[in-house]
């Protein structure tokens, strides 16, 4: 049975050979004619050449080396049965046409990529200016209850001033002096006499409490007379 493969080496015409010699008229129409699939919502035709199975027979090849090795050997009964596999199978895919004819080229699909949001802090607000209207509407602030006023400030240095400055006492016999005894004064102090035939202090004169607490404030700086 005539099958359109196109070979290129040995290998592929041996196989080739094989095939029709062997292969079913379904199997010979799947080569000639290729076989129509359904995928991604498509019908293609899904055609397969002697190329495409080289690399499909290196591939199962590989699966058969011993681990590590670069070369296997597989009898020709084997690789005529990968063959018949492989262009019998039609979950296999060779080659891919449109309907048209053209060749299928499967659109990779790009996942939708949320755009980044980049965060840009607010602009700080500029203060609102307050017109004159605002200013009229503006309620005075109301002074602290705590804090004195001008007026209170006022009247108390008033007062200050009003007050009568301090009187002159006389320290030894808390008698108030006026302004003429004061200049009267010469400043002299007389010096306490400690001899003893002076007579004994009346006390009767004085106010015993307030001697003591006058006594125990100057002590020896108060003469009694």
């Amino acid at each position: 049975m005539k099958l359109n493969l196109d070979t290129k080496t040995n290998e592929e015409r041996k196989v080739k050979a094989y095939l029709e010699a062997n292969a079913s008229e379904i199997l010979a129409e799947k080569i000639n004619n290729g076989v129509r699939i359904q995928k991604d919502g498509k019908t293609l035709l899904n055609r397969k050449t002697l190329s495409g199975f080289m690399k499909f027979a290196c591939d199962e090849a590989k699966k058969q080396a011993e681990k590590g090795a670069h070369s296997a050997c597989i009898d020709d009964d084997v690789v005529y049965g990968w063959a018949g596999h492989y262009f019998e199978e039609d979950s296999i895919e060779g080659t891919l046409y449109n309907e048209d004819g053209t060749e299928y080229k499967k659109q990779p699909s790009v996942a939708a990529k949320a755009p980044a949001v980049k965060y840009t802090p607010p602009k700080p607000q500029p203060k609102p200016q307050m017109s004159m209207f605002d200013l009229l509407d503006a309620k005075p602030e109301e002074p602290d209850e705590d804090e004195p006023t001008d007026e209170e400030i006022r009247e108390a240095a008033e007062q200050i001033d009003a007050e009568e400055p301090p009187q002159n006492v006389d320290l030894e016999t808390g008698e108030i002096l006026s302004e003429e005894e004061m200049r009267e004064f010469d400043g002299d102090v007389e010096e306490p006499d400690f001899t003893d035939d002076k007579p004994d202090l009346d006390l009767s004169a004085f106010d015993t409490e307030a001697l003591a607490a006058l006594d125990e404030l100057l002590g020896n700086e108060i003469t009694l007379r």
